[in-house]
C-alpha cells in the first residue's frame, strides 16, 4: 500500500519517522496502522561519589625470581604507605599480575640473520583502589608513587553503581515525556494525534571523567610536589525509543 506520509525530523538525539506499516489493525485487518517512531532523551549532571585509582609496579631483572622479589618489595612499600593515609585493605584489589620474558633482537655479523635472545623477565602488578573519600585522591597517588609505585594507569572520578542506577531510574520518565512531546510537535501540523503505544525500548549511559598518567616524568613531578586532582560532575543520560500509534484528529 502507498504510505500515507513520510517525514524525517532530526533534533539533537531525536529522530522522528512517520510512515504506514502493514500491521494488524484494531478494527479492520485490511487497514494498515499508522505509527510514528521517536527518540527521547533526558540528562542530569551529578556530583561523583566514587574514586578509582589504578596503579602498580613494573620491574625487570635477568632472573624471574629476582624480578618478582623486587616487584613485591616495592608494592608492599606502596601498600604500607597507603595504609598510613587511611586506605583499608577492603578497598584494594589486584587487577593484573604478569611475568613476561623480555627478548632482544641481535644480528649475526657473518650471516646477517636476526635472532631473539632472552635478556630477562618483566613483572607487572597492578592494583585498583576504590573509595568514597574523593578528597584522598592526592594523598593516595602521591604516597603510592613516593613509596615505589612506578606506574599509574588511571585516576577516575565516577558514580557508584547504586547511585548511577538511581539517577538513571529518575530520568526515565523525563525521557519518555520528551519522546511524547517531540512526537506531538511533529504531528501538530499534520492534523494527527497519538492514540496508543506500539513498543518502547530504553538505554542509558554515563560518561566518567578520567585522568591518565602515562609516563615516568609525570610520576617524578608528583613526587616533587602534591599532585593537584579535581573531580567534575558526571553526565548521566537516558534515552528511550517509542513507537506510537497515531491517527487523524477527529
Amino acid at each position: 500500500m502507498t504510505p500515507l506520509l513520510r517525514t524525517g525530523l532530526l533534533a539533537g538525539f531525536a529522530c522522528l519517522c512517520l510512515w504506514s506499516l502493514p500491521l494488524f489493525a484494531h478494527t479492520d485487518p485490511a487497514v494498515p496502522e499508522k505509527v510514528i517512531s521517536v527518540s527521547g532523551n533526558a540528562m542530569a549532571s551529578v556530583e561523583p561519589d566514587l574514586l578509582r585509582i589504578r596503579f602498580g609496579v613494573e620491574t625487570q631483572a635477568a632472573i624471574s625470581r629476582d624480578a618478582v622479589a623486587a616487584n613485591a618489595e616495592l608494592l608492599n612499600a606502596a601498600i604500607a604507605a597507603l595504609r598510613k593515609v587511611g586506605v583499608q585493605e577492603s578497598q584494594i584489589s589486584t587487577t593484573q599480575f604478569s611475568v613476561q620474558p623480555v627478548y632482544d633482537t641481535i644480528q649475526d655479523r657473518a650471516s646477517g640473520q636476526h635472532s631473539q635472545v632472552l635478556t630477562g623477565y618483566r613483572v607487572r602488578n597492578v592494583l585498583l583502589i576504590e573509595t568514597a573519600d574523593l578528597d584522598k585522591a592526592t594523598d593516595i597517588l602521591d604516597s603510592a608513587t613516593m613509596a615505589g609505585a612506578n606506574r599509574v594507569d588511571a585516576v577516575e572520578f565516577a558514580l557508584a553503581p547504586d547511585t548511577l542506577k538511581s539517577v538513571q531510574d529518575g530520568l526515565i520518565e523525563a525521557a519518555v515525556l520528551d519522546a511524547r512531546s517531540r512526537a506531538e510537535r511533529a504531528l501538530a501540523p499534520l492534523e494527527h494525534e497519538i492514540t496508543g503505544v506500539q513498543n518502547m525500548s530504553l538505554s542509558g549511559v554515563a560518561v566518567p571523567v578520567q585522568q591518565r598518567y602515562a609516563d615516568a616524568s609525570m610520576l617524578e613531578m608528583s613526587r616533587a610536589s602534591p599532585t593537584p586532582m579535581f573531580s567534575s560532575d558526571q553526565d548521566v543520560s537516558v534515552s528511550v525509543h517509542v513507537t506510537f500509534f497515531i491517527d487523524r484528529r477527529p
